[in-house]
């Protein structure tokens, strides 16, 4: 187990009580202002979103947007950026211009594998309005060849735009990076679609609504981005979206979810639920899924009338007639399924390959797979491989395959960055390097480029620039630390318990950037009672206390060595986990899920046994 260190600014169990352990802790270690906290802990008002208006060029391109849709000829192209926030953005202006202008031809255009932007060969001769949402900032190229066939192109994302190529193309852009009045900078594709819809629909049409029914898709378009949630204007859209589920696709997928008891309620969600059985799902469909998987999640996102539609399908020699939401929620598990068992496989041969080759040594590991070897590791997984390794190897890590950029030979894939103190921003490192060719995306998640013979320059640039310090093994930085005021038999501290349950009631503000409280905590178990041993294999265990239970799924090792240890003596745990309410029959408890664990037995119990049975003996 790794060591345990109590943060600087760690709860004070009397202290903060006075105003509350919640709003002490969201000030002081998230670092959310005193005046906002309200926002997140009660209801967060409208005032907390930016107003549309200070997105640079949304009010120009909602007008040539009504201009081409008032126009008798209008036909509609939108491209779906191939992510779950590229989805959710094309979902919400779709579904807005299908309620608006439901007579104006539109179709869409959904990426064979994992591209993203602009492409021409998408574009019919008699489209004439061009949407790409969630990409295309910098498809300067592109954007002008279509303004220059008299099309309309409205760009809606949130990338950042390069400056030193940019130029004026013609095309309307609006990008929140690009807007120095909006304050906002978090904001996904997703978001900035549903300003656009808003500004459309006020300055257009003298609408009077902020379309609160598809806040849930911009919610989950945001935290599926790994958006910063601090913000008040995400915050705001995550609290109203995911209150309340509207999307039919979204509900089914939660349905599933929870009745796989992964989602406790299916029509309420929160940021955790999103980030790890929703989103993932939607992008293991746009990542291994056969086109008509993707055809058909995409248009069970953008339809209402799903119910009445039948698929018919043959299963282990059965009919099976599902719906379009059941069909297409099938079909994305199932292609997760095999994206987990693909990314499986290659993921132990690439750790093969670091490991023989000496590259687990570099401060930044770059895999270059030649065009054989690219067949191991899939396109469309490059990033999920990449964030794996960063986990496996404690370093950041380059993923890159032999192919083809802008007619020139280049290895190309995804970087992913960990939480290193020191290279907080490997985009931004990459770049200032001058030895790849192209990267673009996130700070930490990109896309990137380089040629061949930049690729050991930049491993030796790594290996000198970057202090190999940064990637030593961190500490466990915990809130509090139990030590003694929770105990199986004797209860519990009351201000230990008021903290506990005031955490675990909030599940809904953890996730992307606001992190759930780590605790510590000291448990002395006598015997093998005081543990339930979970699940058909037993490898699972639950330890109650008054205060709260202790849980810990699937951990054969940990089972096993708590077994033996008890058969021996009492025993001591060290272990560490968050808070959140179990709820089972209209019964709630907090529950603590066990992060990491560490067990000692109790020095003396031993030789107080052995002498004990001498004693008996002597008398015998």
């Amino acid at each position: 187990m790794r060591k345990i260190e109590l943060k600087v600014n760690k709860i004070d169990i009397n202290k903060d009580r006075e105003k509350g352990y919640l709003y002490n802790y969201l000030v002081r270690t998230i670092g959310i202002t005193p005046e906002h906290v309200n926002s997140f802990i009660n209801i967060p008002t409208k005032a907390d979103l930016d107003n549309y208006a200070n997105l640079n060029g949304i009010k120009e391109a909602a007008e040539a947007a009504h201009i081409a849709l008032t126009n008798p000829n209008c036909k509609i192209k939108v491209i779906v950026d191939s992510d779950a926030d590229g989805y959710t953005s094309s979902a919400i202006l779709i579904r807005f211009l299908k309620q608006y202008y439901p007579n104006i031809p539109l179709n869409y255009y959904l990426h064979p594998g994992k591209e993203h932007g602009i492409v021409l060969d998408a574009i019919e001769p008699d489209d004439t309005l061009i949407f790409i949402p969630d990409a295309g900032s910098n498809d300067y190229d592109l954007q002008e060849e279509l303004v220059q066939q008299g099309k309309t192109v409205i760009v809606l994302d949130h990338h950042e735009i390069n400056h030193d190529e940019w130029r004026d193309t013609g095309a309307k852009i609006v990008n929140n990076q690009n807007s120095p009045l909006f304050s906002n900078k978090s904001l996904s594709g997703a978001g900035v679609t549903l300003m656009f819809i808003q500004c459309y629909g006020r300055e257009c049409l003298g609408l009077n609504t902020s379309f609160e029914e598809y806040m849930d898709l911009a919610a989950i378009g945001i935290i599926a981005d790994a958006m910063n949630m601090i913000t008040l204007g995400n915050n705001y859209i995550s609290f109203n979206g995911l209150k309340e589920i509207h999307n039919k696709f979204i509900k089914q997928l939660a349905q599933l979810q929870h009745e796989a008891l992964k989602i406790k309620n299916p029509t309420s969600l929160t940021k955790m639920d999103v980030m790890w059985y929703i989103a993932p799902i939607i992008n293991g469909a746009i990542r291994s899924g056969k086109p008509e998987d993707k055809k058909a999640v995409f248009d069970a996102l953008i339809t209402d009338d799903g119910e009445q539609m039948s698929f018919v399908t043959v299963w282990r020699g059965k009919e099976r007639t599902e719906n379009l939401y059941e069909y297409a929620a099938r079909l994305a598990m199932n292609a997760k399924s095999r994206q987990d068992n693909n990314k499986k496989k290659s993921f132990e041969w690439l750790v093969e390959k670091i490991t023989t080759s000496g590259l687990n040594k570099d401060n930044l590991i770059i895999v270059a797979l030649d065009e054989k070897e690219s067949s191991k590791v899939g396109a469309n997984i490059t990033g999920l491989i990449a964030n794996e390794l960063v986990k496996y190897f404690n370093r950041p890590c380059l993923v890159l395959r032999q192919t083809e950029y802008n007619g020139k030979e280049v290895y190309g894939g995804s970087g992913r960055n960990g939480d290193f103190c020191g290279l907080p921003n490997l985009l931004t490192w990459l770049e200032d390097s001058h030895l790849i060719y192209y990267a673009a995306g996130h700070q930490s998640a990109f896309g990137v480029f380089i040629e061949k013979d930049k690729i050991q320059p930049l491993r030796d640039y790594a290996n000198t620039v970057i202090n190999e310090s940064m990637f030593q093994e961190k500490a466990y930085a915990v809130d509090y630390w139990f030590n003694g005021e929770i105990t199986i038999k004797n209860g519990c501290n009351l201000a230990a318990e008021q903290m506990l349950d005031e955490f675990a009631e909030r599940e809904d503000l953890w996730g992307n950037s606001i992190a759930a409280p780590l605790f510590a905590f000291e448990l002395d178990i006598d015997s093998l009672d005081e543990v339930n041993f979970m699940g058909a294999k037993k490898n699972s265990i639950k330890i109650n206390t008054p205060a709260a239970d202790f849980v810990k799924f699937t951990d054969e090792k940990l089972a096993d060595e708590l077994k033996q240890r008890l058969e021996e003596g009492p025993c001591h745990l060290t272990l560490v986990g968050s808070p959140s309410i179990n709820e089972y029959k209209g019964f709630k408890k907090v529950q603590v899920k066990i992060d990491d664990c560490e067990l000692k037995s109790i020095p003396g119990h031993k030789q107080q046994m052995q002498a004990t049975v001498g004693l008996f003996a002597d008398l015998i």
